[in-house]
């Protein structure tokens, strides 16, 4: 089984390394900015969270994918689809990500495939799908 590291979310709060020492000034900015634009914007701050969500599901294909240590191509031909289908879920801003080709890929690349739900206070469920 591959295991998948931890869901890129975490760029928003400015935890991602900067080891190269370039960017971090403009990084802060941007941060600060999306933080004040946050909490003045409601709809703001849930299209900011979407395109968190699309990036993580862009980087589980690719690193799925890498993981298995298979290409595209190949990856494609085990899920009975074509190279340019793969790449698109690769996208970050591709926006169709549909579970059962989710479900698919994970399979093909040996991950175990979770859902998880969860509505506070009271509610939360987790499935195993492949």
């Amino acid at each position: 089984m591959v295991e998948i590291p931890q869901p890129v979310s975490g760029f928003a709060e400015g935890e991602r390394d900067d080891s190269e020492g370039d960017g971090t000034m403009k990084r802060d900015g941007h941060r600060q900015i999306v933080e004040q634009r946050g909490r003045k914007s409601p709809v703001y701050r849930k299209a900011f969270e979407r395109t968190l969500q699309q990036i993580d599901l862009a980087l589980l294909v690719r690193e799925m994918r890498e993981g298995a240590g298979m290409t595209q191509t190949e990856l494609a031909k085990k899920v009975a689809t074509t190279q340019s289908v793969i790449a698109r879920l690769e996208d970050a801003e591709y926006t169709g990500h549909s579970l059962t080709m989710l479900e698919r890929i994970a399979a093909a690349c040996g991950v175990e495939l979770k859902l998880r739900a969860e509505k506070r206070p009271h509610f939360e469920r987790e499935v195993v799908l492949v």
